[in-house]
């Protein structure tokens, strides 16, 4: 991931509404992404993570210090919302989604060309694991950052990355096995 300039990030931490913007601008689709295959490709679930995120982001952006990437510091309070979203909702019980809303094409724009398979395949993950997923595989996280946003030892989340891909081998090449239902 690209990371944005230290000025602008200085900035935003002095208060500076317009380097937020920027900030918000160059982070949000990288944040989406995270909250997207979290939620299992839930797109108001996602939204409403993405913006508990960048609440957050913007009242503890005096925390960050250089000691780490920004990207790295954002991967963690989006994990730690993302936790926190759905220990809230597992608490009320509001995970459970009705079926028509379930089988609901997905409404974000830019979203995965075949989705549903996606979703299909990701569902059995935890919300953790489907991050951590989308962190390393599609964002292209180091396992560093990865340890430090886990508090895991580098070892640990291979061993945990590996064992999750072949989980996910197995449930493709039994998918592929099912016969297609006529429409």
């Amino acid at each position: 991931m690209n990371e944005i300039d230290g000025t602008t990030i200085e900035r935003a931490k002095r208060g500076n509404a317009l380097a937020f913007r920027s900030l918000y601008a160059h982070y949000s689709p990288f944040v989406w992404r995270l909250c997207y295959r979290s939620a299992n490709g839930d797109a108001q679930c996602a939204e409403e993570i993405m913006q508990n995120t960048f609440i957050k982001v913007h009242r503890y952006l005096g925390s960050f210090s250089s000691g780490s990437t920004f990207s790295t510091w954002l991967y963690k309070v989006t994990y730690n919302c993302i936790n926190e979203h759905f220990s809230r909702a597992s608490k009320y019980d509001s995970r459970m989604v009705r079926l028509e809303e379930e089988n609901a094409a997905c409404t974000n724009p830019g979203s995965y060309e075949d989705s549903d398979f996606v979703r299909r395949i990701l569902a059995p993950l935890t919300e953790a694991e489907r991050f951590l997923l989308t962190a390393r595989e599609v964002d292209g996280m180091s396992y560093e950052e990865l340890a430090e946003v886990f508090g895991l030892s580098e070892g640990a989340l291979r061993t945990r990355i590996a064992r999750l891909k072949s989980d996910i081998r197995e449930r493709v090449e039994r998918l592929d096995r099912e016969p297609v239902v006529g429409v």
